[in-house]
């Protein structure tokens, strides 16, 4: 059986960074106060964001790429108009004609200045909407030119599809490293390392104030998270390579550890095509998804993951210690 890999997807975090958010997080835990004031609806915000994206990634809409189809509309430019706003409000910049009223009351200069407001936010709006438009024709053409080697399942291909369509950039806020091997033909492996426990957020943040985050609540969260990244890395890989399922396996730095060395399996799950359009991802929760798979997987709230044993060959290449690159 022949393999491939890896190819990096989401680079995997370096001992240097590893170190650097230990060291901010341990000086912003120091710097904390019982007298804070309250958090600001912001701050609120975003600390609800961020549970929600670690906790709930996977609740997307599962759509395979068609190929055909993209092949067939071939290459494409941006179908939005450089001045495609600005141009009217140009227009009646230009087309601006004092009228009596204007000229006794000396309205004309306010008004052309008015009008030129208006000309220059349109031309932030056309710039916004250019950009926009320009990336998402450039996606289109860069997914076009892997067409071939994806149908081919050559993994280097895959992942430039997962960065070309916006799954890298979404998953890289979840994640610390994420990265797809093959085995033979058809068997699809993607490698993805959490975040570390110490990581997670331990201060909620709530219209009430700050409060701490009880030792089982963070390993709740490490758990849906966990499942809720496998779930959605899954959901890319085969949204992009038409095999029947792909596998994942979950990694996670224990405790103190810096090197690729220190990275421990704690999850394994096989998630089948077919299983994936009947969960309705949008509205299961991500344990009770990986539970319902027949995950390898050994956690429990008092004491969060441990490491899974793994027999499997091709997944034991995967997790065997070697020396970081």
């Amino acid at each position: 059986m022949t393999s491939q890999g890896p190819a990096q997807i989401i680079a995997a975090m370096s001992r240097i960074d590893r170190v650097a958010g230990r060291g901010i997080r341990e000086r912003d835990r120091r710097l904390r106060t019982a007298e804070r004031r309250r958090p600001s609806r912001r701050e609120i915000e975003t600390y609800d964001a961020l549970i929600q994206r670690l906790s709930k990634v996977h609740q997307v809409e599962f759509e395979r790429i068609d190929w055909d189809r993209l092949e067939g509309e071939g290459p494409v430019v941006p179908t939005v108009a450089r001045d495609a706003v600005s141009a009217v409000a140009r227009q009646r910049l230009a087309n601006y004609r004092p009228s009596l009223i204007d000229a006794m009351l000396g309205l004309e200069r306010e008004k052309r200045r008015a009008l030129m407001e208006k000309v220059v936010e349109a031309a932030k709006a056309d710039a916004e909407l250019y950009a926009l438009a320009k990336s998402q024709a450039d996606a289109h053409n860069r997914m076009l030119a892997l067409a071939p080697d994806v149908r081919d399942l050559k993994i280097e291909a895959i992942a430039g599809v997962l960065k070309a369509n916006g799954a890298a950039a979404v998953l890289k806020d979840v994640i610390e490293g994420f990265r797809l091997y093959s085995e033979g033909k058809s068997r699809l492996i993607g490698q993805i390392d959490l975040w570390e426990y110490d990581a997670l957020p331990d201060e909620a943040c709530t219209s009430a104030g700050y409060a701490p985050v009880a030792d089982a609540d963070r390993c709740e969260l490490h758990l849906a998270n966990a499942c809720a990244a496998a779930l959605r890395a899954a959901t890319e890989i085969l949204q992009a390579a038409h095999v029947p399922s792909v596998e994942i396996l979950a990694r996670v730095c224990r405790p103190g550890g810096l090197a690729e060395t220190d990275m421990q399996p704690v999850l394994h799950v096989k998630v089948p095509v077919e299983a994936l359009r009947k969960l309705q991802l949008t509205k299961v929760d991500a344990p009770q998804a990986v539970a319902a798979l027949g995950a390898q997987v050994d956690w429990n709230s008092a004491r969060g993951f441990v490491p899974i044993r793994v027999d499997d060959p091709a997944l034991a290449r995967l997790t065997a210690p070697r020396a970081a690159a």
